[in-house]
C-alpha cells in the first residue's frame, strides 16, 4: 500500500496514511476538538483508522490515555506507527476489532468514546471502488445502532460519547441515542454563514437525564472561502470546540 506522511494541527500531529482511499480530513479534527477529555481519563476511538482523531485528542489534552480500535489490519498497523511517530507510546495504543461487536473486556472502561462511523447508506449512495474507503464510509442497515450500543457498552456511568455524522441523519441519531444516553448537546457544522449544515457533532452522557441542547451553528468558512477565525483556531492551533 502506497502511503503519504501528512501534518495536521499545524504539524503538531504527523500521520502516515494511504495515498488513495479514505484520508484524514476536517471532520477528524473537529471530532477530536469536541471530546471533553481531561488528564487521567481514558478514551476509546471506535473505527480509529490511522489514528487521526485520537492523536489530535492526545496532542490537545496532556495526560489523557487513548485506545484505538479498527477492523482493518492495515489501518491498525498505520495507527500503531503513527502513535510511535508522534511520541504517544505511553498514552495511546491500538488493537484490531469490530467496533460493532466489542469484547466484554471493554465494558465500562472508558470516560470517553469518540467515533466517526460510516455514514453513506449502502442502498442510496454510489459506493467507492476503493475497498478501504468503502469500508470506512459505507453504512449497512442497523450499523448506527450497533456503533452507539458499543459506545454505551464501553463507557463508564455518565461517560461521554462524542460523534460526528451527516446533518441529515440527526433524527436517526437522536432516536438511537435515546436507548442509552441523555444530556445531549448538538452543534451543526455549516460550510459558511447562512448555508445548511452538512455535519453535526453530538455529545451525549450515558444513562444521564437532561434535555437536548442545540448550540448555534459552527461556521467553517468566511465569505472569501478562507477558514473562519474559530475554525482556524481548531484546525491549526488545537483549540477545543466551543460547546
Amino acid at each position: 500500500m502506497e502511503t503519504t506522511i501528512d501534518g495536521i494541527l499545524n504539524r503538531r500531529v504527523m500521520l502516515e496514511q494511504p495515498a488513495k482511499g479514505y484520508r484524514v480530513a476536517v471532520d477528524t479534527v473537529l471530532l477530536a476538538a469536541s471530546v471533553p477529555a481531561q488528564a487521567g481519563e481514558r478514551g476509546l476511538d471506535l473505527g480509529c483508522g490511522v489514528g487521526g482523531a485520537m492523536l489530535c485528542v492526545a496532542a490537545r489534552v496532556s495526560g489523557v490515555v487513548l485506545t484505538g480500535m479498527d477492523v482493518e489490519a492495515d489501518m491498525v498497523e498505520l495507527c500503531r506507527r503513527n502513535i510511535v511517530r508522534n511520541g504517544f507510546t505511553l498514552d495511546a495504543d491500538v488493537s484490531a476489532g469490530d467496533a460493532t461487536t466489542l469484547h466484554p473486556a471493554f465494558a465500562g472502561r472508558f470516560e470517553h468514546v469518540l467515533m466517526n462511523p460510516p455514514y453513506h447508506d449502502e442502498a442510496r449512495h454510489d459506493v467507492s471502488d476503493d475497498t478501504q474507503k468503502r469500508a470506512a464510509n459505507t453504512e449497512k442497515s442497523g450499523d448506527l445502532a450497533h456503533w452507539i450500543a458499543a459506545a454505551a457498552h464501553a463507557l463508564k456511568p455518565s461517560g461521554c460519547l462524542t460523534l460526528i455524522h451527516r446533518a441529515d441523519r440527526e433524527k436517526d441519531i437522536l432516536v438511537t441515542l435515546a436507548a442509552h444516553f441523555g444530556a445531549i448537546e448538538l452543534i451543526p457544522i455549516a460550510p459558511k454563514e447562512g448555508a445548511s449544515a452538512k455535519r453535526i457533532i453530538v455529545r451525549a452522557r450515558k444513562e444521564a437525564g437532561g434535555d437536548l441542547i442545540r448550540k448555534p451553528p459552527f461556521i467553517l468558512h468566511a465569505r472569501d472561502g478562507s477558514f473562519t477565525e474559530d475554525a482556524e483556531s481548531i484546525l491549526r492551533h488545537a483549540a477545543a470546540m466551543p460547546f
